[in-house]
Order: C-alpha cells, then sequence, then structure tokens
C-alpha cells in the first residue's frame, strides 16, 4: 500500500510538471511557428503575372482575408455555445447500479422486552449474500431549467452579434481592399507616366551645368533650373516609392505572402463615373435600418434585458422535482420494484436583497443601452452626410484636377508645335512643361481614384452593397410599410387611451351625480 500511494504521487505530480512551461518552450515553439507560417505564407501566393480587377479583388479579400477568417471561427464559437446552452435545458438523469456481494449469510436476532416468553427470539436472515440494487433518477429543477432557457437566448443573441461584426468587417475590409486598390492603379499609372520624364530629368542637368559653363544662363538661373528639376523630381519619385507599400498592403488583404509582386487593372481610370443617389432623407433611414453596429447594440440591450428576467427567476423558491425507479433482486423483500415521486422546495431569504439589487442594475443598463442605441443612430446619420460631403468635394478636386491637366496638356501640344522652339534654352522651357502636364495628369489620377474610394465610403456608412435602383427601392418600400403599421399602432393606441378616459369621464359622472333620498313611507 505505501509503494502505490509513492507510485501514484509521482505519477500525479509528473502530469503536473509536464503542463508547465518555461521560456525557453515558449521560444522553441514560437521559432517553430515562425518556420512553419512563413512556408505557408509563401505557398499562398498568386501569378505575379496576373492582372487583377476591382472585382475579383474584393472577391479574394472576402475569400481568404486571415482576420475575417477569424471572425468566422468566432462565429462558429458563439453557435456551439448556444447549443451547449440549449442542451442545458435537460433534466438530470443518474444511474446507478451496485452490486454487493458477502463471504457468508447476514443474518442477526432480536431480543424481546416485554413478554413472557423465551429472552431471545433465534437468528433471522432478511438479506441474499449477493445483492443488486439498480436506481434511476430523473430530477428536474425549474429554477435551473428556467436559467437555461434564458442563457439559451443569450447564446441566440450573442450568436446573431457576431454574424453583424463578422458582416461588418465584411464591409470594412471590402472598403479597405477599394481604397489601396485605387492606390495601386493611380501608382501604376505614375510610374508610366513619369518614368520617361525622370530619365530626360536627370539629362537636362548636364545641359544646365554646360549653359551655364558657357554663359548662355547666369550661374542664379542655373541653381534655379536645377532647383525646379529636383523639387519635381522628388514629388515624381514619392509617388513611385508608394507604390511598393500599396501593393504590400493590398496582398496582405488578400491573405497573400506580403511582396510588391501584384498588378491591378487601371483601365477603370479612363473614365469618370457618374453616381446617382437618393434624398440625403432616405440615405439616412436606410443606413439606421442597415448598419451593423446598431444591431449589435439591440442584440446587447436583449440580452441585458433577459438578464433581468433570470434576476427575477432567481427570486422564485427553487423548486425541484423528481422520479426514481429502484429495482432490487433481495428476495426477502415483498416488492422488488417500487416508483418514488417527489417535489422539494427551498427558498434563500437572504439572497433576495441581492437579487433585487442586481435587477436594478441590470435594468438601469437596458437604460443605458437604450440610451446608447439613438446616439449611436446620430452618429450614423452623421457619418453618411459626413461621406456624402466627402464625395461632393472629391468630385470638386477631381473637377478642378482635370481642368488644370487639360489647360498644361494643350499649352504643351502648342508649345510642341510652334516652329519658334528652338535652342537649348526653349528644350529646357519645355522640358519643364512636360515635367508639370505629368504632375498634373498624376493628380487627375489621383483624385479620381479618391472619387471612387469616395463613393465605396458612402456605401460603408450605409453598411449596403451597392445603390442600384432595385435595392434602393426595395428599401424604400420596407421603410414605407413600417411607416404605415406604426400610423396604425398609433392610431389603435389613440382610440384606446380615449375609450379609457371615456371611461373614467363616465365614472367620474357617475359619482357627482346626487343621490336622491328614499320617499317617506304614509301615514
Amino acid at each position: 500500500m505505501k509503494y502505490r500511494n509513492v507510485l501514484v504521487g509521482g505519477s500525479v505530480g509528473l502530469v503536473f510538471l509536464a503542463g508547465c512551461k518555461s521560456f525557453d518552450d515558449y521560444q522553441e515553439e514560437r521559432v517553430a511557428y515562425a518556420v512553419k507560417h512563413f512556408e505557408r505564407a509563401r505557398y499562398d501566393n498568386i501569378d505575379a503575372e496576373r492582372v487583377l480587377s476591382l472585382d475579383e479583388c474584393v472577391r479574394l479579400a472576402v475569400k481568404n482575408n486571415l482576420d475575417l477568417k477569424v471572425f468566422g471561427l468566432e462565429e462558429q464559437v458563439a453557435k456551439e455555445m448556444r447549443t451547449s446552452e440549449m442542451l442545458g435545458m435537460l433534466p438530470e438523469l443518474n444511474v446507478s447500479d451496485n452490486l454487493t456481494g458477502r463471504s457468508n449469510t447476514p443474518a442477526s436476532s432480536s431480543r424481546q422486552v416485554h413478554g413472557t416468553g423465551p429472552g431471545t427470539y433465534t437468528y433471522s436472515q432478511s438479506q441474499d449474500r449477493n445483492v443488486n440494487y439498480l436506481n434511476v433518477d430523473l430530477a428536474l429543477s425549474v429554477l435551473d431549467f428556467g436559467l437555461a432557457f434564458f442563457n439559451t437566448q443569450q447564446s441566440q443573441d450573442r450568436m446573431l452579434l457576431r454574424q453583424q461584426r463578422t458582416r461588418r468587417a465584411e464591409q470594412n475590409l471590402v472598403l479597405d481592399t477599394v481604397r489601396v486598390y485605387f492606390q495601386v492603379a493611380a501608382a501604376q499609372r505614375a510610374i508610366n507616366v513619369a518614368g520617361k520624364l525622370l530619365e530626360e530629368c536627370r539629362n537636362r542637368y548636364e545641359l544646365i551645368e554646360q549653359m551655364g559653363d558657357s554663359g548662355q544662363i547666369t550661374p542664379f538661373r542655373a541653381f534655379d533650373e536645377v532647383k525646379q528639376f529636383v523639387e519635381m523630381e522628388k514629388r515624381l519619385t514619392n509617388y513611385i516609392r508608394s507604390y511598393e507599400n500599396s501593393c504590400v498592403e493590398l496582398r496582405s488583404l488578400l491573405g497573400f505572402y506580403p511582396n510588391a509582386a501584384i498588378r491591378v487593372d487601371d483601365s477603370v481610370l479612363d473614365t469618370v463615373p457618374e453616381f446617382d443617389f437618393p434624398e440625403m432623407e432616405l440615405m439616412e433611414q436606410i443606413a439606421l435600418m442597415k448598419r451593423p453596429e446598431l444591431y449589435e447594440v439591440d442584440m446587447q440591450k436583449h440580452i441585458n434585458v433577459l438578464e433581468c428576467r433570470k434576476t427575477l427567476v432567481m427570486m422564485f423558491p427553487n423548486v425541484r422535482m423528481f422520479v426514481d425507479f429502484t429495482n432490487s433482486n433481495n428476495s426477502f423483500l415483498y416488492h422488488s420494484t417500487w416508483w418514488e415521486l417527489g417535489i422539494r422546495a427551498a427558498y434563500n431569504l437572504l439572497k433576495l436583497p441581492q437579487h433585487i439589487a442586481r435587477y436594478q442594475a441590470y435594468s438601469a443598463q437596458v437604460d443605458a443601452e437604450e440610451a446608447r442605441t439613438y446616439a449611436q443612430a446620430i452618429a450614423v446619420m452623421a457619418q453618411v452626410r459626413i461621406a456624402h460631403a466627402n464625395l461632393v468635394a472629391t468630385r470638386e478636386r477631381l473637377n478642378i484636377d482635370t481642368r488644370v491637366n487639360a489647360a498644361y496638356r494643350k499649352n504643351l501640344e502648342k508649345a510642341e508645335g510652334s516652329s519658334r522652339v528652338s535652342g537649348e534654352l526653349s528644350q529646357l522651357e519645355l522640358a519643364h512643361m512636360r515635367l508639370a502636364a505629368a504632375e498634373t495628369e498624376i493628380e487627375k489620377y489621383l483624385s479620381l481614384g479618391n472619387y471612387y474610394v469616395a463613393y465605396f465610403r458612402i456605401l460603408n456608412t450605409l453598411g449596403i452593397e451597392n445603390l442600384h435602383e432595385a435595392t434602393v427601392a426595395e428599401l424604400k418600400k420596407r421603410l414605407e410599410d413600417e411607416r404605415i403599421r406604426a400610423a396604425e399602432e398609433l392610431a389603435r393606441a389613440k382610440a384606446e387611451y380615449e375609450a379609457e378616459q371615456a371611461k373614467i369621464r363616465e365614472a367620474e359622472q357617475q359619482l357627482e351625480t346626487p343621490v336622491e333620498p328614499p320617499a317617506e313611507p304614509a301615514a
């Protein structure tokens, strides 16, 4: 026995020690993860020569984005928790079977206390040597069932809340993908436009130096010319430098290895789209109806309402109902099988003040969530107006950049077609005009990309995927139906209130009517 206890204690100690980890263990595990994740990221790649459109980028981002997959897994966890809470409503069922055996036959005797007979009775047997005792116990606690029921409802709300968070994360992912997509597209155009011109700029430095040495321009003019070319070269080079950063960010959003080997279709920058929007009041109502954040606040409020109901349930006595089935093979029993029904109730009075305070706290939390719902609605409407104003501003900036680029292009064409442009000095001025026209063209492409992004930002603030006529018409019809239903409920409530007030006035008139005394009997 002593050695066995030592062996069991040592085994338990080894189990506990095996569960402990040091920093070296975590470091080795992190090294293994580093190799594993790096190889996996390099495996998840895309063809560098493939030209991706905007729809393809959005589809790949929704399919492969790792953060969105984490949200999906959390949603699955919430579903399993709901199933777990649902199974908690089942009653408690215990089955026990006891088999006992003795080395000899159990027997006993009894002594006579009163009477004239012998003082001690003979031995008697009341139990077999081997006895099997089977018991099936089914118990249902009303309090546990009620709490499990409300827990199931809360788990359902938490699952729906997770779904709304996943939906909002997907909408934000689409907006980020669109934003980075147009950054890459504009950077590609900037590289195509400015690449050759930058090479010409580097050749102009030698030309300026030669003109300064020969006395065609003063040293101060040579310094100004070099300064202008350097500043122009810096501005154009910044567009090229931002290209790789945008490519890395776009590949990260798509769930691929984060390098700069990606190309997008920039032909979308060749045309200026015209976006149609419904009236502002309708867009605000659409946002109030479709934004996932508002659904989250409503669901959180309902979770707190269920907490109030759970607290009310806990104020009632704990009633426990049970059914027992027992079977015994003891041959000395009159009945070897029997049923037992029972109800047990218990009430903890000292817990009642705590439950009352808890109910008041969650009731106040429900009021806070109600106020938060309205505050969130105001914030959402403000976001819609800000996003629409941003779209108008970006469109105005696009128009300005388009006009400026057209003017620069027109002057450049006139200068290039003029027969008076000759000599090194004129060629230098012409190079300045080319660089300025290229810069205005790049600015136009950047403004056009911002215009597209501003449109998708409005869709993001509305919480919808598109603003097609069919979508707007459907949402508008739902709002009109809800307005009609609300008007009918208001009219019904008003009619009930007026009927109740009429009954109250009638009762008051009956109380104010004087009661005539009974007539005196005749003499």
